[in-house]
């Protein structure tokens, strides 16, 4: 039996496991019916799986090294009720799909199929790390992907090096001293500071950030007062930074934390910073990367693996490929009716051809690279 022939036996069988996902979608944190669901599904093809950081799931077939990961993210979004809106029931079900299609033609070597749960929210990628997900047997390499809107179903994208920015959120609060707006000489307002805070960090990020590395730093909120004649004790800035280079990440932080230090002093007042890291930029390995490329060419036509345009938005796999050689790619999901709107929206579907798809181009690429065919 090949490849294409063991995925349409099972395709039927693959799309009733992604409806029953769908119909139990779970928030981050809470996927505890989705996590039984993908346990119950590896032993019904009798590959031992195990319940790891609260709802997570780890699965092995075979246990030697080196062995490959393949990582599916769990919960759902707050849409239309609870929803998968962002994909991650399809992302799920592939792996599954890929389970099973290998167990079928008897895969001989090491895989191991991550559930990660809290995508959505401060990401569980991290925690499965420290619990030791990538462990035992030790991981050399890992998959990951994404379904992605107007991206068309049959093709993929994929490139070395970043994809996915970094994100680190930020509040910075300025205390003054307030009082009467008409008596401006007897307080120290905190507002002037923010300001030329604001104004300050724009300008030198201009200057001394080379614009080949692309960021950006967005000032979402500033809360100084709510009446025209009272000048207010603090003020309160919020924001967030986004990067694809760790270095361009760290010299902001430093910027920041210096020159809002700077400015509250030259007027007089004094500033909490609190600025939280979050997830590091998603870079895929060159090497890895380029192999996935080159046989997933060969496989479904040089045409449809197309170069991603990076994007600012976040995903904590990041993590993951901090830890090992890794390729994260998009999964084309449209056609002229699906797939049209995006992540996140309460429109967000999917054409259901993009399981096959995934399966496919998963399988074919672990059994290429393992050679174990």
């Amino acid at each position: 039996m090949n490849t294409i022939e063991a995925i349409q036996n099972n395709l039927d069988k693959v799309k009733l496991l992604r409806n029953k996902l769908s119909q139990n979608a779970e928030l981050s944190y809470q996927e505890y019916k989705t996590q039984q669901i993908i346990v119950d599904f590896f032993d019904s093809i009798h590959v031992p799986a195990s319940k790891l950081f609260s709802t997570g799931v780890v699965a092995a077939m075979n246990n030697e090294e080196p062995c490959i990961a393949l990582r599916a993210d769990m919960d759902a979004l707050p849409v239309n009720g609870v929803s998968h809106a962002c994909g991650h029931d399809y992302h799920m079900v592939i792996v599954c799909g890929v389970a099973l299609v290998l167990k079928e033609l008897g895969y001989k070597k090491c895989l191991k199929f991550i559930f990660q749960p809290g995508e959505e929210s401060d990401g569980g990628a991290a925690p499965m790390i420290q619990e030791g997900v990538l462990d035992n047997p030790k991981v050399s390499n890992m998959i990951g992907f994404h379904v992605w809107p107007n991206v068309l179903v049959g093709t993929v994208e994929a490139a070395a090096g970043p994809s996915m920015a970094s994100v680190d959120d930020f509040q910075i609060i300025i205390k003054g001293k307030g009082g009467h707006a008409a008596m401006p000489y007897l307080c120290k307002n905190p507002l002037y500071p923010a300001m030329d805070f604001i104004q300050t960090i724009n300008e030198k990020s201009k200057l001394e950030i080379t614009p080949l590395d692309s960021h950006v730093i967005t000032f979402s909120s500033l809360q100084c007062g709510n009446a025209p004649n009272v000048i207010s004790d603090e003020c309160i800035v919020l924001g967030t930074v986004r990067t694809f280079n760790n270095d361009v990440r760290n010299k902001i932080h430093a910027d920041m934390l210096k020159t809002s230090a700077i400015c509250a002093e030259k007027y007089g007042c004094t500033i909490d910073v609190k600025y939280n890291f979050q997830y590091p930029p998603l870079l895929n390995d060159a090497s890895f990367t380029d192999r996935f490329i080159s046989i997933t060419k060969e496989l479904i036509g040089e045409k449809n693996v197309l170069p991603l345009q990076r994007t600012f938005a976040a995903e904590d796999f990041a993590y993951f490929a901090e830890k090992v050689p890794s390729v994260h790619f998009r999964l084309g999901i449209a056609d002229e009716q699906k797939g049209q709107h995006p992540l996140h929206s309460t429109s967000f579907d999917a054409h259901e051809d993009a399981i096959f798809h995934g399966i496919h181009i998963i399988t074919n690429f672990i059994l290429s690279i393992t050679d174990d065919k």
